[in-house]
Order: structure tokens, then sequence, then C-alpha cells
């Protein structure tokens, strides 16, 4: 019996060792710009930490590294008053581990390849641990099913998110430096628009094809438009012209729908801030951006 909890003790130490390299190597990568993982899961999710993501690789490396000296504190250091310690750290990790699991399934609809890598680690660590005969730790992963669980009941799959009713929404990346433009100028010329962080409708807007940012979604009465790019929602919102057109005249623009109408000219109204839309044209149009003034949703865009 001590023999196989010996085998099992230094299995564990071996696991908890290799989770503490894993996170140094993401660490180190991720302060030269580069990261172990690569996914759009992973980049959505490392939006939503409120400290940035080295703060939660932290906690992590501290874990594993605790795990790690712990457990051989116990199997070479006589040190047996430490095993509930390494049970309740578990006990602690799997929790959390639920929570993150829950939250990528119902929330972000996307699995960060990163963090379903780290809770591959704790699920083998606790169950070596079970193994080895510390059977408080099936505690942890009860604690898992009920945070998940309760996900799945506040959170279902299948919850639409819906857009608020103001007239003007303008959706932007925290890292791109054409949403910052926009708002900027937004600001300046005092227009009343909301402008929400794109995050949360990722999935919402890439059911409509639109995977950049800047977007300005036009509620109007009669004009429903996803306009993205920079210089789109410039020639809509400030009437900002390219070369050789006339000020008080819109663009012609393509607009996209189903049936893929042909291109109109539009004028602009200047005092009214309105489009006009033949009344035969579909309600939720799409004007496609230019090459230029826009970035990808999660992509870092300085």
């Amino acid at each position: 019996m001590q023999q196989r909890k010996k085998v099992f003790g230094n299995i564990f130490l071996s696991i908890a060792i290799i989770g503490t390299i894993f996170l140094i190597i993401e660490m180190i990568g991720l302060s030269s710009g580069k990261s172990i993982c690569q996914t759009e899961g992973c980049q959505l999710a490392a939006q939503y930490t409120r400290f940035g993501t080295m703060s939660i690789l932290l906690i992590g490396l501290v874990t594993f590294a605790a795990l790690a000296l712990l457990s051989y504190i116990a199997l070479y250091r006589n040190g047996t008053r430490f095993e509930g310690y390494i049970n309740l750290m578990l006990v602690v990790s799997l929790s959390a581990e639920g929570f993150f699991s829950g939250y990528q399934a119902f929330r972000l609809h996307n699995v960060c390849v990163f963090c379903l890598i780290t809770f591959g680690f704790f699920l083998v660590l606790g169950i070596l641990r079970i193994l080895y005969g510390e059977k408080a730790v099936i505690a942890g992963f009860l604690s898992f099913a009920a945070v998940f669980a309760m996900f799945y009941l506040v959170l279902p799959a299948d919850t639409a998110v819906h857009l608020p009713d103001d007239e003007l929404i303008l959706f932007y990346g925290k890292d791109c430096k054409y949403c910052v433009e926009v708002m900027k100028e937004i600001k300046e010329e005092n227009i009343k628009v909301l402008c929400l962080p794109v995050g949360e409708y990722t999935g919402l807007l890439k059911n409509m094809g639109i995977e950049h940012v800047p977007t300005l979604y036009v509620n109007r009465k009669n004009e429903k438009i996803f306009l993205t790019g920079k210089e789109t929602i410039d020639q809509y919102l400030f009437c900002k012209q390219k070369e050789g057109l006339e000020k008080e005249t819109r663009p012609n623009v393509e607009i996209q729908s189903k049936k893929k109408p042909e291109s109109r000219t539009y004028t602009r109204i200047n005092e009214a801030n309105k489009l006009f839309i033949p009344h035969d044209t579909p309600t939720n149009l799409l004007i496609q951006p230019d090459d230029k003034g826009i970035c990808k949703e999660t992509d870092k865009c300085e």
C-alpha cells in the first residue's frame, strides 16, 4: 500500500511540476507578444479578465508551484500534515475550473484551448490524489459539476443576445486604434451613440457575417444598417467624402443582402442626418467595409 501511494505521489509531483513549467512558458511567451494558444476562444477569454491575462496566469502558476512543493514535502520530508492543504487547494482549483468552463460554454460560446489544457492538469491531479487515497478530493469534482451546472441553469446555451433600442450603436474592440479614433470624433461632434465592447456580441455579429470593428449599427425606424470600417462610418456620421466627390453627396456603396441588389446612389440630408433607402430594399443590410480602417474583432490593432 505504501509503495502504491509513493508511485501515485511521484506521478502527482511530476504533473504539478509540468503544470508549473507550462504556465511559465505561457507567461514568457505573452511577455514577448506570443501565446501557446492561438485560437479565437483564448483571445476572447483574455478580453474579459479584469486585471489582464497575466493575473490569471500568475494565480495558476502559484497554485501549481504550491502543489508541487507541498507534494515534495509530504513525500520526502515526512510532511504528512500538509496533505490536507493539498486536498484543499485541489478542491478550490476544481471549483474555479467549473467557473471557467461554464463561462466559456454558456457565455462566450467558445473554447479557450489553453484553459482546457490547464483544466486537464487539474483533472489528472485530482484523479491521482483520489488514487493516492485522499477521498476528500471527490468534493472538488462535485464542486466542479455544481458550478458548471449553475452556469447552464443561469446562462443556457441558447440564450439570445438582445441589442439595445438606441438608434446608433457602435461596437468597438479595446485594442482597435480605429475604434478609438471613431469614438473620439463622435464625442467631439456630440453625436448620441451607444458604444459597446464587441466581446459580448461576437456571436451575434458573426452570424451576420461581421468579423471586424469598428461596426456601427443604425437602428432607426426605416433604416436598419450595419456599417463596418472607420471610413464607412465617417461617411455616414460626419459626411466625410473621398477626393473628387461633392460634400453634399453620399458616395456609392454596395448594399448586400440575400438577394444581392444592385448598388444605388444615396443622397445625404445633413439636417436630418438620414439616408434615403428605397422601400423595396430589405431592412437588415450590411455595408461592406474597405480594407482600411478595420480591425479583426479579437486582434490587437494599434
